[in-house]
């Protein structure tokens, strides 16, 4: 969705139109959950943060000046409560599930493992890289596992990820670096030495 839809939704809520936030929610929403599920690793908790997110967003609109895209700014408040939320519960994040189960009405987890040309074997394997990488996600530090999620999971380059956390470009790459050397060794008999995670 264009960035200038976000902006008219935007001056038409801070005009008065309130209802108008009901379409930044929607457009953003799918993302925002996704993204407070990656950082807690639990979808109940990641529906609240990312709700409590959307609150606080509203409440402080007249703050966001255009400088960055909305959804940038959003996910800086999204991230923020997450951190704040694992902080209040004195505890490091789960563990992301890397498959959904059959009975929970959550998201599918964030790591992909279905491959219908897999052998079973191959299928197995796979499934417990992805359970490996889960569990070493949880270990990584907020800023390491933050850092990491907004570049390698959800695809943004350095500079937004570092817009979002509120740092220099060469500190998200510092803390890319040593998720990927804390990783690597938690993975390493997964990872090729010349492939290896970057």
């Amino acid at each position: 969705m264009p960035a200038d839809s976000d902006s008219d939704a935007i001056h038409a809520v801070l005009r008065g139109e309130v209802e108008r936030y009901a379409e930044l929610v929607q457009r953003h929403q799918a993302a925002t959950l996704r993204l407070a599920f990656s950082l807690v690793g639990n979808y109940e908790d990641a529906k609240e943060v990312s709700q409590n997110g959307f609150v606080k967003a509203y409440r402080h609109l007249r703050r966001f000046r255009g400088r960055a895209k909305f959804s940038t700014w959003l996910y800086r408040i999204v991230a923020n409560e997450c951190k704040d939320f694992c902080r209040r519960r004195s505890r490091k994040p789960q563990a992301i599930p890397f498959a959904a189960d059959p009975d929970d009405d959550g998201p599918v987890g964030l790591f992909e493992v279905a491959d219908p040309a897999a052998n079973p074997r191959e299928e197995l394997d796979s499934r417990e890289f992805h359970r490996r990488l889960s569990d070493a996600m949880a270990e990584l530090s907020m800023k390491q596992r933050t850092a990491f999620v907004l570049h390698h999971l959800h695809g943004l380059p350095v500079e937004e990820a570092a817009a979002i956390m509120g740092c220099r470009v060469g500190t998200i790459k510092s803390h890319l670096f040593r998720a990927a050397e804390q990783l690597r060794a938690r993975l390493q008999p997964f990872v090729a030495p010349e492939e290896g995670l970057r």
